[in-house]
């Protein structure tokens, strides 16, 4: 009976401080779980043989935001996602001194130079990040998968958004704790910024600018810009991007450049109803020497939302392919995929 009595004590006051804590800020709980069926084929890739798929991932996003005993406001989430190295993925934490400023550190998520890394429209997804078979490379950040700190400024122009990030340290290693320091080479830091404003109605234009210096003489730094915009009238939507970049988020003694174009469009043909078309080219230089073989990826898709559910098909033809990102891209080498997908998010 005393034991009884102990548990519920304990119960009582585990419940009192989650309602105290409830009554300071305002907790919410969003995610999806989805599940694909992707077919492969492909030639002249000995690598990729012809392959069906079927997977699925989840994600559950915790989140909570409310006022500070000095007036700031604060906002901190947490993901937890079964598709990535980290299950702990994603998080937070941000504080605003006022209403258009935010100070923050994070894990991942898209700030600085990432909020100008898609500006042309897409019906489902970015076309990188469809079948990752495309070859042609992302944009070069110092914020996917690694730690940083940073600050964000809104209504910097007509809807605008100014994001700079800093990344003291782009080691791996250094994500996996935050009191005690662990072994890593400190081979690499970096900034980067991201601007996207519309300066008039239906129409966005950004750009974004990533540094990273190598701490190594015998490696080359990176440094990656992009400049697009977005013209969507509804029910269209086009856009255009440009990513030009040197070198590579990771140790990269030879030199190499990457020009990216892409042009993309949408059209919702129902309320329910969005295609998707996207066009992509690569340009690679190593050592100097423009190579003579362009990637070029070709994307078709369909979205069918049925509110909390979402069903998808896409179509995505690569041509002339490289066999990894530090190569030329080689002639010949292609890959298709179709990709079916149904998302329910909650």
């Amino acid at each position: 009976m005393k034991n009884r009595k102990i548990v519920g004590l304990l119960a009582a006051t585990a419940m009192t401080s989650l309602l105290s804590n409830a009554a300071h800020s305002q907790v919410t709980v969003s995610g999806y779980v989805e599940a694909t069926l992707m077919n492969l084929n492909s030639k002249n890739a000995p690598s990729i043989v012809a392959t069906k798929s079927l997977g699925s991932e989840s994600l559950l996003k915790v989140e909570g935001k409310g006022k500070m005993s000095n007036g700031w406001s604060y906002s901190a989430f947490q993901e937890f996602e079964s598709d990535e190295t980290f299950a702990f993925h994603q998080r937070q934490i941000a504080i605003s001194p006022m209403t258009d400023v935010s100070l923050f550190y994070s894990f991942d998520s898209q700030k600085g130079s990432e909020i100008a890394r898609t500006l042309t429209p897409f019906a489902t997804e970015r076309s990188m990040d469809v079948t990752g078979q495309s070859g042609i490379p992302e944009y070069i950040d110092i914020t996917s998968g690694l730690n940083y700190v940073g600050f964000d400024i809104t209504n910097v122009g007509p809807s605008g958004q100014l994001s700079v990030v800093y990344n003291p340290n782009l080691d791996g290693t250094s994500n996996t704790g935050s009191d005690r320091i662990l072994p890593g080479t400190n081979s690499r830091s970096g900034y980067s910024i991201g601007y996207v404003v519309s300066p008039v109605s239906n129409f966005k234009i950004g750009a974004g600018l990533t540094k990273i210096d190598s701490h190594n003489t015998l490696f080359q730094d990176a440094n990656a810009k992009t400049l697009g915009f977005t013209f969507a009238p509804a029910p269209f939507a086009i856009g255009a991007q440009r990513i030009q970049q040197e070198g590579l988020k990771t140790s990269q003694a030879n030199t190499q450049k990457d020009k990216i174009d892409i042009v993309s469009a949408t059209y919702a043909i129902t309320k329910d109803v969005t295609l998707g078309a996207s066009w992509s080219q690569l340009e690679r230089t190593l050592l100097g020497v423009k190579q003579p073989t362009e990637t070029e990826s070709r994307l078709v898709a369909v979205s069918y939302n049925l509110g909390p559910v979402v069903a998808s098909v896409n179509y995505e033809a690569n041509y002339d392919t490289a066999a990894s990102g530090t190569v030329a891209p080689t002639s010949g080498r292609d890959v298709n995929v179709t990709k079916f997908k149904v998302r329910a998010n909650y």
